[in-house]
């Protein structure tokens, strides 16, 4: 039997852990045509239970855009024109769609070369206008009458590098009327997305209701884990099951990668599991340390704090001391800082949310 846990790209089926009560409510909204706010840290598995819902569903038409990586409002229509392609698997029905819908830009219809499916492009000879973005929405309703939809913004946190105030009112506005599409949209930069659709002076106030992904709780991965092992006739200890979990802190992508190589060793102790953890945490070295290198040294101060404290009275004077700082005002204007940078969040505390980056600092 292949090795069933994967920890890069997409998550699919007998990868997938749970998510049982996420896949349950999220449906519930989609099939009202609620607007949903998924936010998550990176590697928690976003995407890939956008993606295994949509693969579900039956009487919803799901249509998935990809925003990660967009830097202008052109690329944000050439994404969006991607993802509504695949409601036409006919290139002729999808010529006759789009060119009935956007008349102020050119496009080029084209395969896919990954899905082997038509796709339109646009082509831009003059400044975006106005009406381009309704137009491509109006594509998105036209459909949305014979049919629900589901269109998911995934990383939709990047608009806000680009688009700035005016293109997020004709967002806003393009889409407040649909009756029959639910929007998702989905990020990891919390602060981003909380300046969006929490500024009671930005065009997205209150226009989702928020979801927030957190982690895999210990009693699904251990009955995931199990009946991976059991399907290829083998046997792990629950105690070890147990003990990588919490190494991993439940992140998603780490129990993946952890037991990823676990599945590889036949016979289990925790020195081994001591010996793959430092193998996992040798090759994040250069990742963790072009982060340390970029930061300040106030920075750099402040996450050996909270690693130190694990977020406990930081702003105690032996903590200030310890760290080397002179005034509070230093520790929140650093911590300020790498929040929003998503290296550290806070709740009722602050905390390194990447316990291998922790563990590294430690």
């Amino acid at each position: 039997m292949d090795n069933p846990f994967k920890f890069s790209g997409v998550v699919e089926d007998r990868a997938f852990c749970n998510r049982e009560k996420e896949q349950k409510e999220l449906r519930q909204y989609i099939e009202n045509s609620q607007n949903v706010l998924l936010y998550s840290h990176r590697r928690y598995g976003k995407t890939s239970l956008i993606l295994k819902i949509f693969g579900g569903l039956k009487k919803v038409m799901p249509v998935y855009i990809d925003l990660y990586g967009t830097t202008r409002v052109e690329e944000f229509i050439a994404s969006f024109l991607k993802g509504i392609s695949a409601v036409e698997s006919q290139m002729g029905r999808l010529i006759k769609m789009v060119r009935e819908g956007v008349r102020s830009i050119g496009v080029n219809f084209g395969i896919d070369a990954i899905t082997g499916l038509p796709t339109a492009t646009p082509v831009f000879s003059k400044a975006v206008e106005d009406r381009t973005i309704e137009e491509i929405f109006a594509i998105a309703e036209n459909v949305s009458r014979k049919k629900k939809m589901v269109v998911a913004f995934d990383e939709f946190q990047e608009v806000a590098a680009y688009g700035g105030a005016v293109f997020e009112k004709r967002l806003r506005k393009a889409i407040q009327r649909h009756e029959n599409i639910s929007y998702i949209f989905a990020g990891s930069q919390r602060h981003l997305l909380a300046e969006i659709f929490d500024d009671k002076n930005r065009a997205f106030y209150m226009a989702a209701t928020g979801y927030p992904l957190g982690k895999i709780e210990t009693g699904h991965y251990v009955e995931w884990i199990s009946r991976l092992y059991d399907n290829a006739d083998r046997k792990i200890q629950e105690r070890f099951i147990e003990d990588v979990i919490k190494r991993c802190e439940n992140h998603p992508m780490y129990v993946q990668e952890f037991f990823f190589n676990v599945w590889m060793e036949e016979d289990l102790s925790f020195e081994l599991l001591d010996r793959i953890e430092q193998r996992i945490l040798g090759k994040r070295i250069p990742e963790y340390s072009y982060i340390w290198d970029s930061l300040t040294l106030n920075q750099k101060r402040a996450l050996k704090l909270i690693a130190g404290t694990r977020g406990d009275n930081v702003f105690a004077a032996e903590n200030l001391d310890k760290y080397g700082f002179r005034t509070g005002s230093q520790v929140t204007a650093a911590l300020s800082h790498l929040g929003q940078l998503g290296i550290l969040e806070k709740d009722k505390r602050w905390a390194i949310h990447d316990p291998f980056f922790r563990k590294w600092l430690s």
